[in-house]
């Protein structure tokens, strides 16, 4: 069943092609251990998960699961849509796409596609990446790889020679 192979990614943790992110914006940690915290959206947070994308189009594709631990806990996003976009799913939404469009641009639209689903009664943020035809820059400048469960920055001969040898 879809549920099952929802818990099996999950499970299976994270790898070249699987990643998980608590949040896309939310610091959670820190409005867990501070309560007096005011939550604003971290662009640090932000910027994790955007680089995450790019790393997935640059490389071989992946899966990016927002509103899920390292260790694979099921936190949501609901928090967060609570939080900055009034309870609204689709203004949360709108909020990634418009991310989006300015740090990875609409050029690569047609390669992601992001849906929310449920697991346990969490809304999880999924976003699928298939591997861009072409070398993807975050703001521009900045070119990420995916290696095994982390995203690298490529620079200077070394983004060079990637280039070249994975865009033949």
């Amino acid at each position: 069943s879809e549920r099952y192979q929802r818990r099996h990614i999950i499970s299976q943790g994270e790898s070249d092609s699987i990643e998980f992110k608590e949040s896309f914006s939310h610091d959670v940690r820190r409005t867990n251990n501070d309560k007096s915290n005011t939550p604003q959206k971290e662009t640090l947070i932000e910027h994790a998960v955007l680089k995450t994308i790019v790393g997935f189009f640059n490389t071989n594709g992946g899966t990016l699961l927002i509103g899920v631990s390292d260790s694979g806990d099921l936190l949501g996003v609901d928090n967060e849509v609570n939080t900055f976009h009034k309870k609204n799913i689709d203004k949360f939404l709108l909020h990634f796409k418009n991310l989006f469009k300015s740090r990875i641009g609409p050029s690569f639209y047609t390669f992601y596609r992001s849906s929310v689903i449920t697991i346990n009664n969490k809304n999880i943020l999924r976003v699928e990446c298939s591997p861009s035809p072409t070398a993807c820059y975050l703001d521009n400048k900045d070119f990420y790889v995916r290696t095994n469960p982390a995203t690298d920055k490529l620079e200077g001969p070394e983004l060079v020679e990637y280039i070249q040898n994975h865009w033949k």
